[in-house]
């Protein structure tokens, strides 16, 4: 695996994994207001851009490691595909072969 697929990968998962920590935070409010809000998983480590999810959005992400929410514009099509659109964001899935054996491996 070349350096900078790495790179985009850990990134990623330090993201999946704060967004992890404050889901407990991020679920007693999506509760009230029906809404949370994560950090972008993009593979950009300077990215700090929030996104808006319903908690069924979030819980339904999370049931494959491969996957990732982002703002839109910020997917990273030689790593990642997007597989769903949505206004506030887009979900993308790591590509086949080793961008995915990482996400799998690091979940």
């Amino acid at each position: 695996m070349d350096e900078r697929t790495e790179r985009i990968g850990r990134n990623e998962d330090l993201f999946r994994k704060v967004n992890d920590q404050i889901e407990g935070v991020n679920e007693a409010f999506g509760t009230i207001t029906g809404t949370m809000s994560i950090l972008c998983e993009c593979g950009t480590l300077e990215c700090i851009e929030q996104i808006d999810l319903t908690v069924d959005e979030y819980r339904e992400l999370r049931t494959e490691p491969t996957r990732f929410a982002v703002r839109p514009g910020h997917e990273i099509p030689d790593v990642e595909r997007i597989v769903e659109r949505h206004e506030r964001y887009f979900v993308v899935k790591k590509a086949e072969g080793e961008p995915a054996r990482l996400a799998e491996d690091l979940a």
